[in-house]
């Protein structure tokens, strides 16, 4: 790490980016950036969930996975600005406390995209080709039941994306390989030209539980969507489809996920997010064949860890040069005067630095 003034622009990093040996537990997070930009860091000494505010004390902005931030997290006239999040989830972080203490809250969609996407494609084509129960079959000696457990394709089926952000987006550029009939979606956010310029048919969220084979989930976890899919919607839907959900668990009634499972309201489910992380021991849906599970990471990949942490160093950087970084999630945090002094200062202090 380059040596700098200790007064200047001060990055902190979550515990959990190290490992017992005290390196990063990831090959390639971008670091080099902040040396390159002269940007003293050091690791949080403690993994607290939630934050506490004392471990921020003299930090100008903080690198963070999935600690929460709750409005004690945050000292009222502190240097922090900024929490740059790694991926695209923020419910952990209440933005109205961020807000107030004039912290913005940076994502990572660019990085996520691609690999969330791809991560969710291959759990619909494990879901088609019932991937868990023909493992099974194998490793159990059982080799004349796969005639009892025909597949099925995308093909000529019907997809319908809960959400239609940047990974559903990507979604939508993976599929025609796969020739499915139609691609529908429902999201109040999008408007039917913006769909329709994708490829997409803008359905109701009832339509499309009625219509699709595969129903899978893209929208962020807020008031409005937790427990957007209980026994009601899944009422709604086809015998034979399908539930995705790479986004947040909540998002659906697990209870009422699992009955529909166990009671053949829907032919099977592939979940990398629950409501409660780890899930128990005794959850009905481990043993479940014709349910496809993930540690909350099917999308981890070496590229995705690489993409994220260069994307929050950049976020961090923009920052001490006194710029507003990109994908801001409490925008509101940009008109207050506490934080375009922090700007203007973090400007001046960048500008006095490079004359030097």
């Amino acid at each position: 790490m380059k040596e700098t003034m200790r007064n200047e622009f001060q990055v902190g990093l979550v515990a959990d980016l190290r490992n017992s040996s005290g390196q990063m537990v990831f090959e390639d997070f971008g670091l080099e950036g902040l040396d390159a930009a002269g940007l003293p860091y050091h690791f949080l000494e403690e993994d607290n969930r939630p934050v506490n505010a004392d471990q921020l004390e003299g930090v100008d902005a903080v690198i963070s996975m999935g600690q929460p931030y709750v409005p004690s997290s945050f000292h009222t006239n502190s240097r922090l600005s900024l929490i740059a999040r790694t991926g695209v989830g923020y419910e952990m972080v209440d933005l109205d406390a961020a807000t107030e203490a004039d912290v913005m809250v940076t994502i990572t969609p660019s990085a996520t995209r691609r690999p969330v996407a791809s991560a969710t494609l291959a759990l619909i084509l494990g879901l088609c080709h019932r991937v868990v129960i023909k493992d099974r079959i194998v490793r159990e000696n059982r080799w004349d039941d796969r005639f009892h457990h025909m597949g099925c394709e995308i093909r000529d089926r019907v997809v319908g994306l809960v959400g239609l952000g940047h990974i559903a987006r990507e979604v939508v550029t993976l599929l025609p390989a796969f020739s499915p009939s139609r691609i529908i979606a429902c999201d109040p956010a999008v408007n039917a030209d913006q769909a329709q310029s994708l490829g997409v048919e803008l359905v109701s969220f009832e339509t499309l539980l009625k219509d699709s084979d595969f129903v899978s989930i893209h929208c962020p976890l807020t008031t409005h969507t937790q427990g957007l899919i209980g026994a009601p919607e899944l009422r709604l839907m086809k015998e034979t489809a399908f539930v995705v959900n790479t986004a947040r668990g909540p998002i659906i009634d697990q209870s009422a996920l699992t009955t529909a499972l166990q009671h053949g309201w829907i032919q099977g489910a592939a979940l990398d997010v629950f409501t409660d992380e780890p899930p128990v021991k005794d959850d009905p849906l481990l043993s479940m064949d014709n349910v496809i599970l993930g540690p909350h990471s099917s999308a981890w990949t070496y590229e995705l860890f690489r993409d994220i942490g260069h994307d929050c160093v950049a976020a961090t950087c923009a920052v001490a040069k006194g710029e507003i970084p990109e994908h801001v999630v409490n925008s509101a945090v940009l008109e207050r005067p506490g934080l375009k002094a922090k700007l203007q200062n973090y400007k001046e202090q960048h500008a006095q630095n490079s004359n030097r």
